[in-house]
């Protein structure tokens, strides 16, 4: 009996873990289309890796408004029209070189809120290894309506 308890208490924690990871398309029709593009080169600056992806796990929308708010005031993102509608479409790129071995298994959009580093949105996948000299670049593509 001891062992059916233990087995439906493991089941109930895959549930709850499955539940807490799981990855949220973004829309337009929602009011914030993200799209990441993330690549990996070795130190010859030939490809490693490749991944994009529309969804996320850890999406923080009550972050990334004020985070998107104060991008947008530099004043050089596009406005575009789809269907009659208008659209700003915000992109940044993030960069890092690698010091170490490493096993990245995710890709994470973060900013400093009052004085500390928060996560805005990750891309959760399989992982990737990186050696010294590795270089990441994700491009982060934001369309989101104009009021």
């Amino acid at each position: 009996m001891k062992s059916v308890f233990v087995l439906l208490g493991l089941f109930f924690l895959v549930i709850i873990s499955a539940s807490e990871s799981e990855a949220l398309q973004t829309d337009i029709e929602k009011g914030l289309f993200i799209f990441v593009q993330t690549t990996v080169r070795n130190s010859d600056g030939q490809l490693v890796t490749y991944l994009e992806s529309s969804k996320f796990t850890d999406l923080r929308l009550e972050l990334l408004g004020p985070f998107l708010d104060f991008e947008a005031a530099r004043g050089n993102d596009p406005i575009i029209d789809i269907d009659g509608e208008q659209y700003q479409v915000i992109r940044r790129v993030q960069s890092k070189t690698f010091t170490s071995d490493d096993l990245v298994a995710s890709t994470i959009l973060s900013n400093t809120v009052d004085g500390k580093q928060v996560m805005l949105a990750r891309f959760a996948h399989d992982g990737y290894p990186v050696t010294p000299g590795d270089t990441l670049e994700s491009m982060w593509t934001f369309v989101r309506p104009v009021s």
